[in-house]
C-alpha cells in the first residue's frame, strides 16, 4: 500500500490581505493545475516539488493566516516544506507591500472608484516564472477559452500526475517539454504557431541560456527587464506588460481587446480609443496604472 498523508503548514499573511482577492482576481486561477473550490474557499494546485514528488496544496485562511493542507504521497522533509512555503508567497505575493498604491486610491477620492477591498491587489501568479510565461504565451490572438484549453492539454499530457490520485497532475517542467519537438507539442496540445515558442523557452530554460531568476531581480530597471522581455520568443508588447505585472512592475498597461472595450464603454462613450487615448487616462497612477486598471469598476 502505498503511503499517503495530509500535512498542514501555517504562513503568516501581510496586513491588509484580502485572500479571496487575491486568489481569485486574476484568470489564472481557473487555469490548470490551478483550481478555486468555493465551498471550502480553498485556492488549491497540484505542484512538483523539485525533489519530484507530487503533491496537493490547499490553502485558505483562517484566523488571519494561511492555512496550507498539503496531500502528499511521501513523507515531506524541511526542505520540502521551505519549499511550499516560498511557492505559496510566490503565488499569493505575500511579500510585495501595495501601500504606496493603496495611498494612491485615498489620494485620488472620488475621481476613481476601484473594486478594491482592504488588503486587495495582489493577483494570483504561478510558482515559477516559466509557468508564467507559458501562461502569458497561451493568452495571445485567442479567446479565454481557447487559452483554458491549450494549458489543459500542456498539463495533461506532459504533467506528473500524484501517485495515488491520477488526476492529480502537475504542470510540466521545462525539460519534460524541451525533450520533445516542436511538432508533436503542436499536435498533442493545439498551440499552434505557439508550440515553436514554448519549446524554445523550455529549451532555453533547460540549456542554461536563459536565467529566469534574473528577471525577478527587485533592483533591475524596468526598462531592461522590459527589454528583456521582449527578447522572449513569442512575447510580444501584450505579453512583455503582463509579465512585468507578474513581476510586481505595474507601470506598463497590456492593451488588448478587453482593455480597449473598458475604455471604450466607460471613458470614451463607446468610441475606439488610441493606444495614447488609454495611457493617457491611467497616466495618473504613474507605477501603478496596471492595478488600477486591473480594479477600475466598469
Amino acid at each position: 500500500m502505498s503511503y499517503q498523508s495530509t500535512f498542514t503548514l501555517t504562513v503568516p499573511a501581510p496586513t491588509p490581505f484580502d485572500f479571496h482577492s487575491a486568489a481569485r482576481a486574476h484568470g489564472w486561477v481557473a487555469l490548470r493545475p490551478f483550481e478555486w473550490h468555493e465551498p471550502d474557499l480553498e485556492l488549491r494546485r497540484v505542484h512538483q516539488l523539485n525533489t519530484g514528488q507530487v503533491v496537493r496544496l490547499r490553502v485558505s485562511e483562517e484566523d488571519k493566516a494561511l492555512q496550507v493542507q498539503i496531500d502528499a504521497g511521501q513523507p515531506l522533509t524541511a526542505a520540502d516544506e521551505a519549499e511550499i512555503r516560498q511557492a505559496v508567497q510566490r503565488m499569493l505575493r505575500l511579500d510585495e507591500d501595495l501601500s504606496e498604491f493603496y495611498q494612491f486610491q485615498a489620494e485620488m477620492g472620488e475621481r476613481w472608484s476601484l473594486r478594491l477591498q482592504p488588503g486587495g491587489g495582489r493577483l494570483l501568479r504561478c510558482p515559477t516564472l516559466f509557468e508564467d510565461i507559458v501562461y502569458t504565451i497561451c493568452t495571445t490572438n485567442i479567446n479565454w477559452a481557447g487559452t483554458k484549453r491549450m494549458v489543459e492539454r500542456i498539463t495533461l499530457k506532459f504533467g506528473t500526475a500524484h501517485p495515488g490520485q491520477p488526476d492529480w497532475i502537475a504542470f510540466p517542467r521545462p525539460e519534460v517539454l524541451a525533450a520533445t519537438d516542436v511538432e508533436f507539442l503542436q499536435r498533442e496540445t493545439g498551440l499552434g504557431y505557439r508550440s515553436a515558442y514554448v519549446w524554445a523557452l523550455a529549451s532555453a530554460v533547460t540549456e542554461g541560456r536563459l536565467h529566469l531568476s534574473s528577471l525577478e531581480d527587485p533592483i533591475l530597471p524596468a526598462d531592461e527587464l522590459l527589454k528583456a522581455l521582449r527578447q522572449i520568443k513569442g512575447i510580444g508588447p501584450y505579453g512583455a506588460a503582463t509579465l512585468m505585472m507578474i513581476l510586481g512592475r505595474y507601470e506598463h498597461l497590456a492593451i488588448d481587446s478587453e482593455l480597449r472595450a473598458h475604455v471604450s464603454r466607460k471613458y470614451l462613450n463607446g468610441q475606439r480609443p488610441t493606444d495614447a487615448q488609454i495611457q493617457a487616462i491611467y497616466e495618473p497612477w504613474g507605477r501603478w496604472r496596471y492595478l488600477a486598471y486591473w480594479f477600475d469598476t466598469p
